[in-house]
């Protein structure tokens, strides 16, 4: 990883001079800024989702979820699961829990404003490549079709999920985008438990980090 010139880059996106426009050219809604996520030198697995939530607050801290879909995520991570059960253990620890997670993952966005369910390519051809060139990741994680779209080209969702493919050299896993309920019919036909599975087998996590999950009977590998 460039740290220094990553995060100088993010900075350039947290202060976008486009977002200030009366008609920017990207697919953002008027009322929210972009969201960058938390960066540290440890973090060696890329997340890239379609664009952030709309109900994300980075004023919260970083004992506290920033939306709804960051306790869904969590759970994922390192459950394999994201029902109720499994919320709400991410829940009840979720300051243990994001503090592994942020040492881990580092969290863009193809779009980085929020989109309204419709994001564009604007911020993705402005930052994404140069995103992932100076985060030099260890793996890719494409969070629904827009991101794997944009770097290896067009496809069906489906052709691509549970599955490791390559970009630029770097592994790079698509899944189903799991934000919202009206999904989860669908997630059969996106085989979206085992290509969860496949994400996890691929994910490895400190000695110590290992002690502690291992205390918590949703945690199976």
């Amino acid at each position: 990883m460039n740290y220094q010139k990553l995060k100088q880059q993010l900075g350039k996106i947290k202060h976008c001079p486009i977002f200030y426009l009366k008609k920017p050219g990207c697919s953002r809604s008027t009322k929210l800024f972009p969201v960058i996520n938390h960066l540290q030198t440890s973090q060696k697995y890329l997340i890239i989702s379609s664009d952030p939530s709309g109900d994300t607050d980075k004023t919260k801290g970083p004992n506290i979820p920033h939306s709804d879909f960051s306790l869904r995520f969590l759970a994922l991570i390192f459950f394999g699961n994201d029902t109720i059960t499994e919320t709400v253990v991410v829940f009840k620890n979720y300051s243990e829990l994001n503090k592994i997670y942020r040492k881990h993952f580092y969290w863009t966005h193809y779009h980085k404003c929020y989109a309204q369910g419709n994001p564009n390519n604007f911020c993705a051809k402005k930052y994404l490549i140069s995103e992932i060139q100076l985060f030099n990741p260890q793996l890719i994680l494409s969070i629904g079709s827009k991101p794997v779209d944009f770097l290896l080209g067009k496809q069906k969702l489906k052709n691509r999920i549970n599955r490791i493919l390559n970009y630029n050299g770097v592994p790079l896993i698509a899944s189903l985008h799991p934000s919202k309920n009206w999904n989860l019919s669908r997630r059969t036909v996106f085989s979206f438990t085992e290509t969860w599975r496949l994400i996890r087998r691929n994910i490895q996590f400190d000695e110590e980090d290992y002690l502690f999950l291992h205390c918590f009977k949703e945690f199976k590998l």
